[in-house]
């Protein structure tokens, strides 16, 4: 019988670990602050998926002087925000980009995007769900949405599907510490974007990386890479910091 509790309670931490669950993932509030570092993105892997992986970025080149600040504010607050009446938060980066979203307890859905650097303002007429809570290891969840949007005169009309999927757990090495308990989750987007004026086609690709944990509402690390028609780019960023 002892060696039996023995073997059970062996085995308790790897059972426990392989239902690893993200409650608060996304789960923002009016005025808390991220900060983010980016980093060289060329010849970094996004690691392996499935159980118990360690993801050791502790070598991450730093973009030295590039950081984002992401603030969380209140719709009413920014100037466009009658365009998207159904939002109630907004992610406000200090580089111009004003993303309108409808949070609820259990998910976040994309209302809209305003870039005030070059005049976009784009509206998804059937939102994107981007975020899910509670998400555990092993989950998996599609949604279709809809777009307009314009750009310095011209307009587009688009369509497109997300799958996202918590494909990994385990421990994540970062430059500025280590995290254990890690959820990673994988998010494929796939566009296909009309200009209405010339009838061409743009469609795109987008598959992210991020990290998160049951301490941070924010993710620990992006990994980002977009593939179009016209051109591609990858990005990597991580938490520097979050406050509320």
């Amino acid at each position: 019988m002892k060696n039996k509790l023995v073997l059970i309670y062996a085995l308790l931490p790897i059972c426990l670990f392989g239902q690893i669950t993200v409650n608060n993932a996304e789960d923002f509030t009016v005025g808390t602050v991220l900060v983010f570092q980016h980093c060289e993105a060329e010849n970094v892997s996004e690691g392996k998926t499935g159980e118990n992986q360690t993801w050791n970025f502790s070598k991450l080149k730093l973009k030295k002087g590039e950081t984002t600040t992401e603030r969380m504010v209140s719709p009413q607050s920014t100037k466009k925000w009658n365009l998207f009446p159904n939002s109630n938060l907004v992610e406000e980066y200090s580089d111009g980009r004003n993303v309108y979203v409808s949070k609820t307890e259990t998910e976040n859905l994309l209302m809209g995007y305003v870039d005030t650097t070059n005049d976009m303002i784009l509206k998804y007429e059937d939102p994107m769900l981007f975020a899910k809570r509670p998400f555990k290891y092993g989950d998996t969840i599609t949604d279709v949405f809809t777009t307009e949007f314009s750009v310095k005169g011209m307009d587009f009309k688009g369509s497109g599907n997300v799958t996202i999927t918590a494909d990994g757990y385990g421990k994540l090495i970062l430059p500025n510490g280590k995290y254990d308990n890690v959820l990673r989750v994988k998010i494929v987007q796939h566009q296909a974007d009309t200009l209405v004026q010339y009838s061409s086609v743009n469609t795109t690709e987008s598959i992210t990386y991020v990290w998160f944990d049951n301490v941070h509402t924010s993710s620990l690390l992006k990994i980002n890479e977009v593939k179009s028609t016209y051109y591609n780019d990858r990005s990597i960023e991580y938490l520097l910091s979050e406050t509320h």
